[in-house]
């Protein structure tokens, strides 16, 4: 069983203000696409390679929110958007797929994060997956330590990503 620590207090006093809506592109399309800059700068220290990562990404997204709704949200604080999760599904597999947990800079580190990573984990085990996935560069710490306070486990080099570990989450399924 995992342990998870407690919430800071004003966190806690602040969680009514926090909620998770379904992306919506045409409003808010460029700040998914801020908040993809910036995680690439965050876990490659460079914005080269980018470009090409990001080819097709409205259309990516379309299809991953027509599919999985619940699992490509926008996560808001009051009136403001603070973070964003990219879920995908895996034809014919047990896994669910994360492609992006994202906070802005100034929500870090306060506990916060474990919003994003519970609803991912109650999306996929209604969905009876077995286990999580995503992938991590190699040199994003922060996200490492992130990954591995919360249960991760890294299973290796990424087959198919240059410089990313491939990691996994087991899921408790309903039966």
């Amino acid at each position: 069983m995992i342990r998870t620590m407690p919430l800071p207090l004003e966190v806690q006093a602040s969680m009514t203000k926090f909620h998770l809506r379904t992306v919506d592109l045409d409003k808010h399309f460029e700040t998914c696409m801020e908040f993809r800059r910036d995680s690439y700068f965050t876990s490659f220290g460079t914005h080269s390679g980018f470009e090409p990562e990001m080819r097709n990404y409205r259309e990516r997204m379309e299809n991953r929110i027509y599919l999985l709704p619940e699992g490509n949200c926008h996560l808001w604080h009051d009136h403001r958007i603070i973070g964003q999760c990219e879920m995908k599904l895996i034809e014919a597999s047990d896994v669910g797929y994360i492609s992006l947990f994202y906070l802005i800079p100034e929500y870090r580190h306060q506990g916060i994060g474990r919003l994003l990573h519970e609803h991912a984990i109650k999306v996929f085990t209604e969905l009876g997956k077995r286990s999580l996935q995503l992938s991590v560069s190699m040199s994003n710490f922060q996200a490492l330590t992130f990954y591995k306070k919360h249960g991760w486990h890294n299973s290796g080099l990424h087959p198919s990503k240059k410089n990313r570990f491939l990691m996994a989450y087991p899921l408790q399924t309903k039966r």
